[in-house]
């Protein structure tokens, strides 16, 4: 392995570790995650994923930021989040081969590693504390989605 080889592994190494996802993770573990993990470079308002599209990867933010929308009908979209460093999209259609739930397109120039849902999931096999790490990413958002629902629910009870 060449010297600029070796760099781009412990910067990717260094990005992984500062994420909620895999902070947890020896360094020694997050070798076999950076080495399979693929860096993306994205220019601002540019597609990283598209709703409805099959997923087939989990990608984190090492730099920069994206914004996350979903179809609303007759031309409208919704905005569902933004995320920056450190944060992770694409786990949900990874793990359950289903289609992307949302949209995620790029804020600023922004930096994601891409880990294919084959390498998550050996991955996954290997370090079951990265599981229960995406188990609390699951229910943060589900609790956000839920609360999202309670307001649009008083809102309309309010406006009949």
């Amino acid at each position: 392995m060449d010297i600029n080889a070796s760099y781009t592994l412990l910067d990717k190494i260094l990005a992984l570790k500062k994420s909620p996802l895999f902070a947890t993770v020896s360094t020694s573990e997050l070798r076999a995650v950076a080495w399979v993990a693929e860096e993306l470079h994205f220019k601002p308002g540019e597609l990283i994923v598209k709703e409805d599209d099959i997923g087939d990867a989990l990608f984190l933010i090492r730099n920069g930021s994206v914004r996350v929308t979903k179809h609303a009908g007759a031309g409208c979209t919704v905005d569902l989040a933004s995320m920056g460093a450190g944060e992770c999209f694409g786990e949900m259609a990874a793990i359950d081969e289903e289609v992307r739930s949302a949209t995620v397109t790029a804020r600023q120039e922004s930096v994601v590693l891409r880990i294919s849902k084959n390498d998550l999931l050996d991955v996954l096999r290997d370090n079951p504390q990265i599981g229960i790490e995406l188990l609390r990413i699951f229910v943060k958002r589900l609790r956000r989605a839920n609360s999202r629902i309670e307001a649009l629910s008083l809102t309309s009870a309010e406006g009949s």
